[in-house]
């Protein structure tokens, strides 16, 4: 259950569940997230709140400069899109043949020797073809990547699904399933390495608990790098 609270002139997301301790995360737009078990009492959430107050202001101006300074995309030629951390430059094709049966059929989007290729028809609907395209190739990857991870945390996953999660990166159901949000395959590949093993293990235990953190860190040691990248680039990983 999640509810929205303010306290001080500050606004929070305050989520309860069965965990056993509380946390504070600032979250990819900005919203501050309190997560607490059921039987804590709202005095004692302000107060480990107020303890925290530097912190969650130094983390939401940092996360607040770090969107000023995000570049607006716009699907025009020459604009850069991400791909496994590489910016790919878009450019039009005329596809006026394809369109009268003269030529093949082609995919409307494609990254094609270092640029993105969008038909010129196709101008209209760009966002929704750059979507599919990220979904699918998030399809591809996982086909590749889950194999290096499921062995050693010791757990079979058994659907993924992309989906538009918002401010999420992934999330994960009791029933094996695995939710990506479509953006992430923007980010470097071992970043999206660290999204996947932290879904994974969420499948072993759901709680961001000291164990949690233990299991991450015997399959990525360098996981916290991979997590202080989100933080600090999520923003840009958008159309």
């Amino acid at each position: 259950m999640m509810t929205t609270v303010k306290m001080d002139g500050l606004e929070y997301r305050l989520k309860r569940s069965n965990r056993k301790s509380m946390e504070i995360s600032i979250e990819r737009d900005g919203a501050v997230m309190v997560k607490t078990p059921y039987q804590i009492e709202l005095n004692e959430i302000e107060k480990f709140i107020s303890e925290k107050n530097v912190w969650i202001h130094q983390k939401l101006a940092k996360k607040k400069a770090i969107n000023r300074e995000r570049p607006k995309r716009e699907f025009v030629n020459g604009q850069g899109f991400l791909y496994l951390g590489k910016s790919y430059r878009l450019k039009f094709f005329d596809n006026a043949g394809i369109k009268s049966g003269k030529l093949p059929k082609a995919e409307p989007l494609r990254l094609w020797r270092g640029y993105f290729e969008l038909a010129e028809s196709e101008k209209a609907n760009a966002r929704e073809h750059f979507i599919s395209w990220y979904k699918k190739q998030i399809k591809k990857q996982l086909k590749t990547r889950m194999p290096r991870y499921d062995k050693r945390i010791g757990v079979r996953v058994k659907n993924i699904r992309i989906l538009n999660l918002g401010h999420r990166w992934a999330s994960c159901g009791r029933n094996g399933i695995i939710n990506f949000n479509w953006r992430s395959v923007m980010a470097p590949i071992w970043v999206f390495d660290y999204i996947l093993v932290h879904e994974m293990i969420h499948l072993v235990e759901r709680a961001h608990s000291d164990r949690f953190w233990r299991l991450v860190s015997r399959v990525m040691p360098d996981y916290k790098e991979h997590a202080s990248w989100l933080n600090e680039n999520g923003a840009d990983l958008d159309l």
